[in-house]
């Protein structure tokens, strides 16, 4: 094995995971402690190695260390991120199969889960772990690419801050990348959509000669983007660079999964396959079995016959429109929107959330239900929507004025939820992960048919 690009002389030989939490049982084990905002993982070495760390990174004097367990193999770092970054790298280097990475505002996760989904109705697929797109994730999900014997890999690549994207991206070394949209999540750390724009842009930091970026042309933005535009932003400037669209019309699906969102991510799917030599058929066949994925728009029906739309895991107000679009295309009773803040989006996070409201008001919902103070803003933005009587709303034989709810509780709205959803009724959740609706949709999944 070549460690010629290891600073520290890093070896894998005897190692089959990489893990950052010393809490878990763990085998043949490289323990890298991250040091946080609250806590040091240099702290629990001891109990990372009496779960089975073999191997350990540190930024601390090793000497203690090495006396107290001999068994173990410890390296002198001077960061332990980087030096994860450092092995990330050589990792990718032994994967030689085609990677696929996958960013934009939102969506990420489930274009990736598609993307996959369609690939492997014709080749054996890698696809990142849960959403570990993160300077520390991704160059665990390298390790993991690397020991698979897949032919493609699709991996997500997420940022929140300037930089990010190019340290992942230089790890990912990806051959072909896949943007899904540029909306205003993580807003408030980049202040415009031009910012975000040039960062995800940095996907194409460390990509192959001759490879191909996809993007979305349903997105305001990306349609507009040009070649000549990236170079400008200083990107991909030495390389020969491909630009391939894709849009929700390109195929005639028929998903399990509703909204114009999961169109545009099929679209990306069969794109991506197709390229890859895998039958269109089978991909398409592939796609429109995929049943979502859980807080990220997956339906189930309890037994007493509620229908849940789980998008809980977080929320934009794209996102967050296109999750009211799915809940309106389903057949039921009662169309139900719980819908709880939005976060990280800035100094117009009450015209954002008013905004959503608007969107609200043209579309054939029966109840919202709104968990939250920036929430309470989507209240507005119905009412000022339907109070403005020569302002058209969506289609007025369809169309229904909600009733709306207010909630400051979480257990108050869990226990009105439980008390007023009968048979038939169609429920969305959505909001950020830290509102926690997850938690009340885990109680509708106890009762899962």
């Amino acid at each position: 094995m070549n460690t010629a690009d290891i600073s520290f002389g890093f070896s894998d030989e005897g190692i089959e995971e990489i893990v950052l939490d010393s809490r878990k049982k763990m085998q043949h084990a490289l323990f890298v402690p991250i040091i946080g905002e609250h806590s040091d993982g240099h702290d629990y070495i001891d109990m990372a190695i009496a779960n089975g760390a073999v191997a350990v990174l540190s930024s601390r004097p090793i000497e203690a260390l090495q006396a107290k367990h001999p068994a173990v193999r410890f390296y002198q770092v001077t960061d332990t991120t980087k030096a994860l970054q450092e092995i990330g790298y050589m990792e990718r280097k032994k994967f030689h199969g085609t990677v696929i990475g996958v960013t934009g505002s939102v969506g990420k996760t489930t274009t990736r889960s598609m993307i996959a989904t369609a690939i492997a109705a014709g080749k054996k697929v890698f696809q990142t772990a849960g959403n570990a797109n993160s300077q520390v994730g991704v160059p665990i999900t390298m390790f993991q690419m690397a020991r698979s014997g897949a032919e493609a890999a699709v991996i997500e690549l997420g940022m929140s801050e300037p930089g990010e994207m190019t340290r992942i991206a230089q790890i990912a070394c990806v051959d072909m990348a896949v943007m899904t949209n540029i909306g205003i999540a993580h807003i408030e750390q980049l202040k415009t959509q031009e910012n975000i724009l040039r960062e995800k842009l940095h996907i194409l930091d460390g990509m192959r000669e001759g490879g191909a970026l996809y993007l979305n042309m349903d997105d305001a933005i990306l349609s507009k983007l040009t070649l000549e535009e990236i170079h400008a932003f200083g990107i991909a400037t030495e390389q020969t660079i491909e630009l391939r669209s894709y849009e929700m019309k390109d195929y005639d699906l028929h998903l399990m999964v509703k909204g114009s969102h999961m169109l545009q991510n099929a679209s990306a799917a069969m794109h991506i396959a197709t390229a890859l030599g895998v039958d269109e058929a089978s991909a398409q066949h592939a796609l429109e079995n995929f049943s979502g994925l859980a807080g990220r728009g997956e339906t189930f029906r309890t037994k007493e016959g509620v229908l849940v739309i789980d998008d809980a895991y977080n929320a934009s107000p794209a996102s967050m429109k296109a999750g009211l679009e799915a809940l309106a295309a389903l057949e039921g009773k009662r169309h139900i929107a719980v819908l709880a803040d939005m976060l990280e989006l800035g100094e117009k996070t009450l015209d954002y959330h008013r905004e959503v409201g608007s969107y609200l008001a043209t579309l054939p919902i029966d109840a919202v239900f709104l968990y939250g103070e920036r929430a309470a803003a989507i209240g507005e933005g119905i009412q000022n929507a339907v109070a403005e009587p020569h302002k058209p709303i969506g289609d007025e034989a369809a169309r229904r004025v909600p009733t709306i709810e207010y909630f400051t509780d979480l257990e108050e709205l869990r226990n009105t939820l439980h008390a007023i959803a009968c048979s038939g009724d169609v429920l969305l959740f959505k909001g950020s992960n830290s509102m926690k609706l997850s938690e009340i949709v885990r109680d509708f999944r106890q009762k899962q048919c």
